[in-house]
């Protein structure tokens, strides 16, 4: 079995958290249930989460009884904060909607009252998950062996890597239906011309072929360079 007492440092341990602290980009995706072809792949997701539950807290708990959890504090921190993600993606499902309920009445309450949920948490969910995997197979690899905790850990591992492959193929899915839903991103384009209260562009004038304003000549008694008579120097 692995050595827990020389496994990890705090050094090691800030470097996970600041590494698990990003900034994720804000994209988009449609309000709503999701379209009838994601149906499949979400319910597969459900499932994943509730696998990272299960697993999740079997590792909490073998990590407290076999004195594991100094070094997987920040990591079970994390697990759970991407179950809280993925919950709140079904909060109105029939599985996990008791506890959603009690997360949004207790300690994610300010979430639950700002709105936030469905699909808006998917690929906040997506994100943490997939770094939450990357630094488990870095950092507690040499733990993977230490039953039974060890099973737990890998089994969460397993469940929180399926359930980021399912939530790209959900992500790709709503993506790839965006224009027929009416969601557009903006972006320059052509840059087209609008004025306000939605008028029409105005009509080309005076232009040929696309090419430079052809202007008139001159009307009236402008001036014009070098059409004077001039005298010699001199005379």
């Amino acid at each position: 079995s692995a050595s827990c007492s020389s496994y990890h440092t705090p050094e090691t341990l800030r470097l996970s958290v600041a590494g698990m602290v990003i900034p994720l980009p804000a994209i988009p995706v449609p309000d709503g249930p999701p379209p009838p072809e994601c149906q499949e792949d979400m319910k597969r997701l459900k499932w994943c989460v509730v696998a990272m539950i299960v697993f999740g807290l079997g590792r909490a708990i073998f990590a407290f009884l076999q004195n594991a959890i100094s070094l997987d504090l920040w990591a079970l921190v994390s697990l759970f904060i991407s179950i809280v993600m993925g919950t709140f993606i079904f909060k109105d499902d029939e599985h996990l909607q008791s506890f959603y309920n009690c997360l949004s009445t207790t300690i994610c309450s300010m979430c639950a009252e700002g709105r936030q949920g469905g699909l808006h948490c998917l690929v906040p969910f997506m994100m943490c998950t997939l770094i939450n995997v990357a630094f488990d197979l870095l950092m507690h690899y040499q733990l993977f062996g230490y039953a039974p905790y060890g099973i737990f850990l890998v089994g969460s591992l397993i469940a929180q890597s399926v359930a980021v492959f399912f939530s790209y193929r959900v992500f790709k899915t709503l993506r790839g239906q965006s224009p027929d839903s009416g969601f557009e991103m903006g972006g320059g384009g052509g840059g087209g011309y609008a004025r306000p209260g939605g008028a029409d562009a105005p009509a080309r004038a005076n232009f040929e072929d696309g090419r430079a304003e052809q202007t008139a000549p001159s009307r009236g008694g402008g001036f014009v360079p070098f059409a004077g008579q001039g005298n010699r120097l001199g005379s």
